[in-house]
């Protein structure tokens, strides 16, 4: 019995992606997550491709520190939704190369990122993403809530009030209105 991949490591090894920029040029981004959680697949992505295509790191908790050290032009994810304005704000900060404000406020999600962190293996057991939370985290910031098609993986109350509290913790103001809200969402058809 082996632990290997089925088919590398990273995910997806170089040598495909090559293949896959060079046989498809509409490609023009590259979503470098592969192997998590390290760092490797956004470095060897940024290192082979960096010149052709963009690549997006779309792990906040990696793309501050990284983002200070190497170019990034672009993270996308729902899980950013969690910080609000936070990651565009911090985003240009690291553009501008005003790396102490961007770790100020790397230090300042610290509590919301530890609890996102800790409820993870709750939230995302079974290796799935577990996007009823991720809308959830979008409605204490002000997005619409409301169903997500079925089928979808459930949260609690529990993990509901320890979200909110790691915004609250991070200096954030997320909403305060009964979770029950969340279900019907601010926009129902």
């Amino acid at each position: 019995m082996t632990s290997r991949p089925r088919i590398h490591p990273s995910d997806i090894p170089v040598r495909l992606i090559r293949r896959l920029l060079d046989d498809c040029p509409n490609i023009v981004a590259i979503k470098a997550e592969g192997g998590f959680p390290s760092i490797q697949s956004v470095i060897e992505c940024h290192r082979h491709f960096g010149e052709e295509v963009v690549i997006s790191m779309p792990i906040e908790g990696e793309l501050i520190p990284l983002a200070q050290i190497m170019p990034l032009q672009f993270s996308a994810t729902s899980d950013h939704e969690y910080y609000g304005p936070m990651i565009p704000r911090v985003f240009q900060l690291l553009r501008q190369g005003k790396y102490d404000d961007a770790a100020e406020i790397y230090w300042q999600l610290h509590p919301a990122r530890k609890i996102k962190a800790g409820l993870a293996p709750a939230l995302n057991g079974g290796a799935f993403i577990n996007r009823q939370a991720w809308k959830f985290q979008g409605w204490l910031q002000g997005y619409n809530g409301g169903p997500l098609r079925m089928p979808t993986q459930r949260i609690h109350d529990a993990q509901m009030n320890v979200l909110r509290k790691g915004l609250v913790d991070a200096g954030l103001e997320p909403s305060m209105d009964p979770f029950r809200e969340f279900f019907i969402g601010r926009n129902p058809a």
